[in-house]
This record gives C-alpha cells, structure tokens and sequence, in this order.
C-alpha cells in the first residue's frame, strides 16, 4: 500500500521562533499552535482563512480507531488561521468526520463549493486492519449545497492494485495534480495529472521524468502563479524529504529546491503558499515528529538596481601599420581562434560568446596564400557583465501572461541561489528563477530581480511599458 504519511517519534514543544537569512532576505519560520502534542500533523491546505490539515491525533475521547501498526489513523481537521500563522482553536472538518477509516490530504476549489480528498477504498475495518489489497486510497469528490457538503463520490481513473492521493486543484478548477504508485512510472510515486472535460476528468498522465524521479514524488500544490510545488527525495537538495518548485513553458523546467531554513536535513514537505509566495505553510520532522510551520519572507529590495544590458561580442579589428606595395601581392589576415578568419586592415567580428580567445594577425601572399609573416598574437578575454540577467518585451497589452527567467551571470557557480522580483507599481512581488506574471493595467513599470546567495546579492531592472 502507497506509504503517505509518517508516524510520530517523539513529543513536540511549543511554540518555536527561527530567522535564518538568504542572502539578505530574511525567513522567519514559527510552529503553528494547532500542532499536537503526541501527534503528527502535515498536508496544510488554507481557503478563506481557514487551516485544514491532516492529524493522526486522537478525534474522540470514547472512540480511537487504529491501523494495523496501532496508530491513531489520519483524518482531516480544520482551524482559523490568520496570514501571519495565528491560528484558532482546532476542530474536526465536519464533512469527513463520519469517515470510519483514514482521510487524507484535500484541495478545494476556489470557490469552495468543491472539494476532493483521499480516502480509503474500502470502508471494512477488519480489511483496513489486516492490509488487505483492496485497503488502497483514491480521491472523492463532494459539492456543497448550502452549508452542507454532499456525498463523496470517488472519481473514476483507471481501476488497480494501486492507491491514489495528495490532490491540488488548479485555481481555475480544470487541472487536478495528485500521487500514485500505479506501475509504469518513474520511480515509487509519481505525480499526474488529470483535466477537466465533460463529464469528469481525463485519464491520468504523467509529468515525466523532469518532475518525477527514481524516488518518491509527493504532496503536489500547484500555485496561481504557475509553479508546481512538490515535494521529493529523487531530486537531490539538503538531505530527507524537500520541497522543489517547477514552472511549465513548453515543458516542465529543472525543479529548484526552496532555501533553507525551509528545507533542511530532515524530511520537509507538504505546502501550502500564499498568492504572494511570500508566506505559506509546511510540515517537517525536523524535530522528532511531523509538525507544520509557518514562513514568511521579510522582503528588502535594494534601491539602486543597474539596468541589464545585452553582451555584445562584436567588434572591429584594425591594423595601421603598411607594407611595401611593390612588393608581390600581400594581404592583412587576421585569424581567430573560434575558426574563422578574415582579410583587411580593418575587418568586423563576432564572436559565440564568452571566452578565452587568441588572435593572429599575418601578412599572406594573395597569390598563393601562403603566410608571409607574423605581425601581431594575442589574447582577448570576454566575460558575460556581473548582473541578474533577464528578458522582457518593451511592450505588453493588459492581462497579457509573460514568463521571465533570471540567470546570474559574471560569477562563478554559487551555493543556494535565489531568486526574488519586484513588478512595480505595487503591482507583486514573487519568489523563483522563473515567474509567470500578467500585468492588469497599463502603464510603465520597472521590473527588478535581485539574486541572492550566502555573502553576497546583486540588482537589475528592466522598465516594461503596458499599453
């Protein structure tokens, strides 16, 4: 059976307050209030002010019902919650809490009128506690009408020995992202996705091997800006379990890992981030046991950025010296070490890019093109400008989706680098090396990126007009 959720080891403290910096930008991480004491929480999920999230905690005083290995069983809970963490008083989620048996991660829709969540295949406790095979997860769905939630209906893929989980909705309804341990896959569990069409949902593809590794690939949240985030232990990063993102544009990009200390050398997964990307919610073991943190970036832009500019490698090679025209035919050759060549006094060049060069400037006969002599060798060194390089049309039209990329260029490769835009004119600001943005209004904005890694930052601007 898929192995979604992770048993507790150790009791937690209470609140805890971390700031760690990247770069110059600050995250303040800070435990959330609903954690249990003896119990794991994970798979935070936030619509209108409201937490929802996942507890093996106990949900009744006279009731406790256990899985095969004795621990309490997972079920949905919900509590207010405020942007900054602050949360309420933590109650079951009324609309599974007539599930006998587990009740997994959820996503709902926008506005809030459906939602999906996993649950058990089979409603059989004995089954449920002998491990049989029909004991699998899938997704159901539920509407609301009223206050009410209507009855779950599971949603029909494909039928197997296999479980299916960890659902996000995109915000336009019509993608739905989740887990499974199907065989031919990538690796043990890959996300797929599902979208919406007449009737239901397609069948399930898979994202690939640019998301989906040898390992395990869980808890997908696919954000309003574009990004997919997951989490993954197939992909690298700070040890564990961590938390990647990746943007599509024709293909899904390299998943980047999120900075410490939201990743770490534990087990960091399922989140939920706020519109802005600057805040959000996830869980980590990293102190014994499942607990789901809040973070926030504390963001400061720096107030002189330097525009980015186009590297040229063109230039013009020219040679003032003369020799004797009464002489046989001679020539000025100048030869590059890129393999091309060109004859004058004064030739133009181009070279691919970066680099090393050597240049040779020869007299040859014109007759039989044969060097003569040597008049000059050297070296020319091209190095990309020191800047946070992107590129943005000069004009947009309003709601028009753009997709910037940033690339640090002029510097060696750094250590956990990141990314952070500011669009102007209070339009937003966003996190990662690829965004995706539409301008609602017109008018001139400056877009700045600023790239941060340990020791040092760097600043530039492009300016977009919206008309």
């Amino acid at each position: 059976m898929l192995n979604t959720y992770k048993f507790i080891i150790a009791a937690l403290t209470s609140l805890l307050l971390v700031t760690e910096e990247a770069g110059a930008q600050e995250i303040t991480l800070q435990k959330l209030s609903v954690n249990g004491a003896f119990s794991a929480e994970m798979a935070p999920f936030v619509h209108d002010s409201t937490l929802y999230f996942v507890s093996n905690r106990k949900s009744s005083v006279l009731v406790n019902v256990l899985s095969q290995d004795d621990q309490p069983l997972y079920k949905l809970f919900r509590a207010a919650i405020d942007k900054s963490g602050k949360s309420g008083r933590v109650t079951p989620f009324e609309a599974t809490s007539d599930q006998a048996l587990t009740v997994g991660p959820m996503t709902m829709s926008k506005d809030g009128m459906t939602m999906i969540t996993t649950l058990n295949k089979t409603t059989s406790l004995r089954q449920a506690r002998q491990g049989s095979s029909q004991n699998r997860l899938s997704l159901y769905e539920a509407h609301k009408r009223g206050n009410d939630w209507q009855e779950f209906a599971e949603i029909p893929f494909a039928k197997g020995d296999f479980s299916i989980t960890h659902p996000s909705l995109s915000a336009d309804g019509n993608m739905l992202f989740f887990v499974s341990d199907k065989p031919g896959g990538e690796g043990g569990t890959d996300i797929y996705l599902s979208r919406k069409q007449a009737g239901g949902w397609s069948d399930p593809e898979n994202l690939g091997s640019r998301i989906n590794s040898a390992g395990n690939e869980l808890f997908p949240f696919y954000h309003p800006s574009g990004k997919l985030y997951f989490s993954s232990d197939g992909h690298g990063g700070l040890g564990g379990t961590d938390i990647f993102y990746s943007i599509f544009d024709g293909q899904w990009s390299t998943p980047a890992a999120l900075p410490a200390p939201l990743n770490s050398a534990h087990d960091d997964f399922s989140c939920f981030i706020y519109n802005d990307e600057l805040s959000g919610i996830f869980a980590s073991n990293r102190d014994g046991t499942d607990n789901l943190y809040h973070f926030a970036y504390q963001m400061a832009f720096c107030e002189e950025p330097a525009e980015v500019v186009e590297d040229n490698y063109c230039f013009t090679f020219f040679e003032t010296g003369e020799f004797d025209k009464d002489s046989v035919p001679h020539r000025y050759r100048w030869e590059f070490s890129d393999g091309s060549h060109a004859d004058g006094a004064e030739v133009d060049h181009c070279f691919p890019g970066p680099g090393l060069y050597e240049i040779a400037l020869n007299v040859v006969d014109t007759i039989t093109g044969e060097e003569q002599y040597s008049v000059a060798n050297y070296e020319l060194l091209l190095e990309k400008s020191k800047q946070v390089y992107f590129y943005a049309p000069p004009k947009l039209k309003p709601n028009e989706t753009i997709i910037l990329e940033a690339e640090l260029t002029g510097f060696e490769d750094l250590d956990e680098l990141q990314y952070f835009w500011d669009l102007g004119n209070q339009e937003e600001r966003q996190i990662g090396k690829t965004i995706r943005h539409a301008f609602r209004r017109k008018g001139t904005y400056t877009i700045r990126c600023e790239a941060y890694w340990s020791g040092g930052q760097l600043c530039s601007y492009r300016k977009i007009v919206v008309e």
